[in-house]
């Protein structure tokens, strides 16, 4: 014989636990955790002022070095880092190139006949002391788009630029 009451439901302590501890988090995660963001990535017109410079040359060659380069519009006090991010058709992993921040050019030397590839890809990034980051190229809705380049022959290349002309 049975004396007393006795809870069959074990679902009534899961349920008083999350009333007492995982409603009262939710609701602090819900009213504090949000954010204000300044940018709508979303919306077609995204506009920005263009704070780093960067010009990709016209045509990389195999058997020549080229020079990657950056321009900043910022005071030197402001900046944190100034990187270059680049990967080739070689390498698995993006590689960082940081520069001297103090220095007066930002410009990154790639020699193809110490490190052979037929195509590179890259992108330049700023982050400042406030923690603000810029980075180029980006599209006109604000993504980041690689400069991506192939390496050409150069006695090909001049081959079909004279044929073209003719």
């Amino acid at each position: 014989m049975i004396i007393g009451i006795k809870n069959v439901l074990p679902s009534l302590p899961i349920k008083s636990f999350a009333i007492k501890r995982i409603l009262p988090f939710l609701t602090c995660c819900a009213l504090f955790g949000q954010r204000d963001f300044d940018l709508d990535f979303k919306s077609p017109e995204f506009s920005f002022t263009p704070k780093v410079f960067h010009h990709p040359n016209r045509v990389l060659f195999n058997s020549r070095q080229f020079e990657l380069e950056v321009f900043t519009d910022f005071p030197k006090t402001d900046l944190k880092s100034v990187s270059l991010f680049f990967k080739t058709d070689n390498t698995k992993r993006l590689m960082e190139v940081p520069f001297d921040i103090n220095g007066d050019r930002y410009l990154f030397t790639y020699d193809p006949k110490e490190k052979p590839t037929t195509q590179i890809a890259y992108f330049f990034v700023v982050t400042l002391n406030n923690g603000s980051a810029y980075a180029t190229p980006v599209d006109s809705t604000g993504m980041l788009m690689p400069v991506v380049q192939k390496l050409l022959n150069p006695v090909e290349y001049y081959k079909q630029r004279a044929a073209y002309r003719n």
